[in-house]
């Protein structure tokens, strides 16, 4: 049982931050609330045992009553710090009023309204969580639901889909019938006899024939031909991505059926699809896309090639893309799904929408190809199917394991304790998944019995620094520096690749490698491999340097099979991997260094055997490499499910209970459970798991579903454009990247552009602005913006793509009147600041935490909190992490993540109103002589009842148009200030823009409340 702080040496709960009851900050004993005794007067009277006062003696200055022993005293310390603080927090409410003459304006607004005999009679809801409901459609049918539907239902649907959607790029490919011409099979089968004569063509065949799979082409054709689903497993440089589709495809031309042979290739990157394809058509001689046989497609960004006798790849996004409009993929002949052994998200869903598929159609092939660790798993999945194995290409590759690092370089770590960290881990309590738990347990108990076998082959000393530096918590990179030291100074020439987990080992090798004179001169080039680095120092890494040049790549596993380095001889294996995972109990994302898995240490050290044989150093002992898992595990259980969800629905697969137990490996069924429950909350289903038509917009939004309802509210609030940067910046990336040696500069660049909005939303919206303005005036004052803020040009070309997409949705569905996002018709508030951070509210509710002042001296920063987890920390990256002051007491968040502790990323400052309007249910309440109003029971403000009961009923009025706008999507016409939408959307515009600046104000941000840890 954890008792907050009771007395300063008493035990610490871990959630025992904030008030009373009231707001649940308290997660103590009892109702007990939490807090260090002041060391000021508390209010001298006698404690009756009960923590009430009866005159002076035990209880005076705020000392407990002398009876009380032990644990009583920490709970009398509780409830007396759970009282004060609750009052403190009362005090420091809020205060929610307006001035008479807008008060009597609403008043006469809402008396208009509700006389209306229109839709707007549904008021009597008390949010539009109940009115947006809808009926299950009992027409509805699930195509792979096990019953037979006519057949003639889903052509005639897809028929419809066509005429709505024939003008959407993303879906040209799709929309092309398989019908045999004999006249198209003749053509193509003389171009490839054409090509045949061809020197480009015949130099590329020289080297096509020299890769493992070209020897196996007959062998790998006869098996697609007899079979409708073959698993290809191979090794890296086997061949497998770019010349199995070749195979097919050519193949189908010799035969004469070249016109229906359409083959889709899925690659789980973009990078992948683009570099793929282009590799293809330059072995074929000829240019990507623009009719040719080989093209690509990918989000926002396609080169097709021929409708007929044709290769495609695209992200897997794409193709669940496509099952919304033809659940039957009818136009595709061949679907080749590539790297199904990443077990990402998409790949996972798309294998059980397959395997449903084959009872449909009998004759589409399907090729799934897999690295050969797992390859049985996915035959098995697929009702046992054939299986083909292609070897590899790569040189002999020699490794080493920790022991045999430590004894070559005769190490010793700087640090000189000498108990295992695991030990050190354990006594201080940590918990670990099960699972984990298990293998740190099994790991400690063999220790001893490996030790001894090492004995005779290393020296004692090398055991004692196994023993001394298991490194489970930190990657040693003093380490990794000698190690490198050793490489160039005793190896041949070759780059030299080392994988670390993330950014901050990555910018802690490079200061280590920077700070020795060695490194700083010319004959090395250091290339830091991360999403934060610039884009632009990225494409070095393909380069070969001069001859006397050594190159030293430092990367994340993105180095493993998204990209391919040439001239890679020697690879330095950290051993760990950032890896997110869900908790479902918390509801918290979490990410840490794991192990890596064999597999991915097979693809490490197949990175060194590309141009010659090659060494690797993998930083873990060999009784850790004994208990490393086979593989990571699937995306699907360990990342929140509310986007997948909304998938299935909208594809008509339908329970997604249901229909997730029938995927490779299903996640929990708390997972499924905790993300319909949210997505319920969310208004985007209904109690009977149907999609509401909120629920359709969000599914059809390439977003996950609180970043879609922000762009629907941006929509209605005319606020557009800044609304589409923020929804673009938290689907993909922001802007922002950091140099190594300048992360102090950058973020003082970050927090200019945030120009006190204290928003990170707010910072990056500005940075896109002065961007387009800087890219208007030309090139170099495109270029020049960018270097001086720390901005990828890149990145803000793909967000400025993005909106683009998004106004193309919102165009489609009615909710705007143009595709350009910054039409003027859309962004009749875009100037309003205030508004834009309430329609973030709207968007990204209930991800709340609460601001408190901190009055130390040595960290001025506030403190933040969330209802669920006590304190938190606003992530380093934030410019609001070293703020000190805030208007208002809230925040609104985008993510939350559990790394060293709990960290909220992309957050902004909002006011009481932008919580009252676009949060939860909102209640009327008396708190002692003190009237309130609250959101969700816990989000409490101080406001005259008056106020309180007209502001719910405006709120009801807000709810019921924004029902009848998801309903029946139409801009809002602002021209007609007389119309009901735009007098009750003015009318809230205006009281959240003054309320911001005048007595809304939260006074606990002033002084008047002091929470101390």
């Amino acid at each position: 049982m954890s008792y907050g702080y009771g007395y300063r040496g008493g035990r610490r709960g871990d959630r025992d931050y904030g008030g009373g009851s009231d707001e649940r900050w308290e997660r103590g004993a009892g109702s007990s609330g939490s807090g260090y005794p002041r060391t000021g007067n508390w209010d001298s009277r006698e404690d009756d045992g009960q923590g009430r006062g009866r005159g002076r003696g035990g209880g005076s200055r705020g000392r407990h009553p002398a009876h009380l022993k032990g644990r009583e005293i920490g709970l009398w310390y509780a409830k007396r710090g759970g009282i004060k603080r609750k009052e403190e927090e009362r005090k420091s409410r809020a205060v929610v009023q307006m001035d008479e003459s807008r008060e009597q304006h609403i008043t006469k607004l809402l008396n208009t309204v509700q006389r209306e005999p229109s839709g707007s009679a549904k008021s009597s809801h008390d949010s539009a969580s109940q009115s947006w409901r809808s009926a299950p459609n009992p027409n509805q049918h699930s195509y792979f639901d096990g019953e037979e539907v006519p057949k003639e239902d889903p052509k005639m649907e897809v028929k419809e889909v066509k005429e709505e959607m024939k003008d959407e790029r993303d879906l040209q490919y799709l929309f092309q019938d398989l019908v045999r011409d004999i006249a198209v099979d003749q053509e193509l089968k003389r171009d490839l006899h054409k090509k045949r004569t061809d020197t480009k063509y015949l130099d590329m065949m020289k080297f096509r024939e020299k890769l493992p799979s070209y020897g196996m082409k007959e062998e790998l054709v006869q098996l697609i031909r007899a079979n409708q689903v073959l698993v290809v497993s191979g090794e890296t440089g086997c061949g497998k991505t770019t010349q199995v589709t070749q195979f097919i495809l050519d193949d189908s031309i010799e035969r004469g059926m070249g016109s229906v042979c359409r083959v889709v290739c899925t690659q789980p990157r973009r990078i992948s699809a683009i570099s793929v394809a282009e590799r293809v058509s330059a072995e074929r001689a000829e240019t990507v896309g623009g009719g040719n046989s080989c093209g690509y497609q990918i989000r926002l960004q396609s080169r097709l090639p021929r409708k007929q006798g044709s290769v495609l790849y695209c992200t897997t996004g794409i193709i669940l893309q496509w099952l919304r409009s033809d659940p039957h993929l009818s136009s595709v002949s061949h679907l080749v799904l590539d790297e199904i052994h990443e077990r990402n998200l998409q790949s996972d869903v798309l294998l059980g929408i397959v395997k449903d598929l084959l009872r449909h159609r009998d004759d589409i092939k399907i090729i799934l190809m897999s690295a050969t660790l797992n390859a049985e798993k996915f035959s098995k999945y697929f009702d046992k199917c054939p299986m083909i194995h292609i070897p590899g290409f790569t040189y002999p590759v020699t490794e080493y394991l920790l022991e045999d690092v430590v004894e070559m370089l005769r190490y010793r770590p700087q640090s000189q304790d000498r108990r295992p960290r695991w030990k050190r881990r354990f006594m201080q309590g940590q918990m670990f998944q099960q699972e984990k738990e298990q293998k740190e347990e099994e790991y400690r108990e063999s220790w001893p019995c490996y030790a001894r076998t090492l004995r005779d082959r290393y020296s004692d000393s090398t055991i004692d620094v196994l023993e001394m530096m298991d490194n489970d918590d930190k990657i040693d990179l003093a380490l990794i520096v000698q190690l490198i030291r050793h490489i160039v100074l005793h190896e041949d020439e070759g780059a030299i690749l080392v994988f670390l987990p993330g950014w901050d080992d990555i910018s802690g090798l490079n200061d280590l490698l920077m700070a020795q004179q060695m490194f700083k001169s010319e004959n090395f080039i250091i290339i830091p491999l991360h999403s934060l680095m610039p884009t632009v120092n990225q494409t070095q890494v393909f380069k070969r340097p001069p001859p006397g040049v050594r190159k030293i790549i430092i990367a994340t596993n993105i180095a493993e099979t998204s990209i391919t380095i040439d001239d890679v001889v020697f690879v330095i294996d950290g051993g760990k991997i950032k890896e997110t995972h869900f908790d479902t109990q918390n509801n918290i994302s979490t990410m840490t260094a794991e192990w890596v898995s064999l597999a991915n240490a097979k693809q490490r050290r197949g990175r060194a055997g590309r141009v010659s044989p090659g060494k690797c150093y993998h930083l873990y002992n060999g009784l850790r490499a004994s208990l490393l898992d086979a593989y990571q595990l699937p995306e699907i259980q360990r990342t929140p499910l509310e986007e997948l969800c909304l998938q299935i629905k909208i594809l008509k697969l339908g329970s997604i209970a249901s229909f997730l137990q029938k995927v490779l490996d299903p996640p929990s069924e708390q997972a499924v459970q905790l993300a319909i429950t949210h997505l319920m909350d969310l208004n985007a289903l209904d109690r009977d798991e149907g999609l509401t038509p909120l629920g359709v917009h969000l599914a059809r939004l390439p977003v996950e579903p609180h970043i879609g309802k922000l762009i629907l509210f941006g929509a209605l609030l005319g606020c557009l454009d800044p609304v589409l940067t923020i929804a673009a910046s938290l689907s993909f990336k922001d802007p922002f990247f950091i140099p190594l040696g300048k992360e102090k500069l950058a973020d003082t660049r970050r927090r200019a552009l945030s120009k006190n909005s204290k928003s990170d939303h707010l910072t990056v919206v500005n940075a896109c602005l002065g961007w387009e303005e800087a890219k208007h005036r030309g090139y170099k004052y495109e270029k020049d913006f960018c270097w001086e803020n720390f901005l990828s040009a890149n990145t803000l070309q793909m967000l400025h793509n993005m909106k683009g997409q998004f106004a193309e949705h919102l165009l489609a569905t009615g909710f705007v009147g143009s595709k350009n996002p910054r039409d003027a018709a859309s962004n009749v508030n875009s100037e309003n600041e205030k508004l834009i951070k309430a329609v973030i509210v709207a968007g990204l509710y209930p991800k709340v935490a609460k601001i408190r002042p901190s009055f130390s001296k040595k960290r001025p920063r506030v403190k933040v909190y969330t209802k669920n987890d006590g304190k938190v920390n606003i992530h380093p990256k934030s410019v609001n992490a070293e703020e000190a002051e805030f208007h208002y007491t809230w925040l609104i968040y985008h993510l939350k993540m559990k790394t060293s502790s709990i960290f909220l990323y992309d957050c902004t400052e909002v006011s009481p109103f932008s919580l009252l309007f676009f949060g939860g249910e909102i209640s009327i309440q008396k708190d002692q002589d003190q009237d309130t109003i609250a959101v969700d029971d816990w989000i409490v403000f101080q406001s005259p009842a008056r106020i309180a009961h007209l502001v719910k009923k405006l709120k009801k009025e807000l709810d019921t148009l924004l029902e009848e706008k998801i309903r029946n999507p139409q801009p809002v016409d602002w021209s007609e200030s007389k119309s009901k939408d735009c007098a009750v959307i003015s009318a809230i515009i205006d009281l959240i823009t003054t309320q911001e600046g005048d007595a809304g104000y939260d006074r606990g941000m002033r002084g008047g409340d002091r929470y101390d840890d």
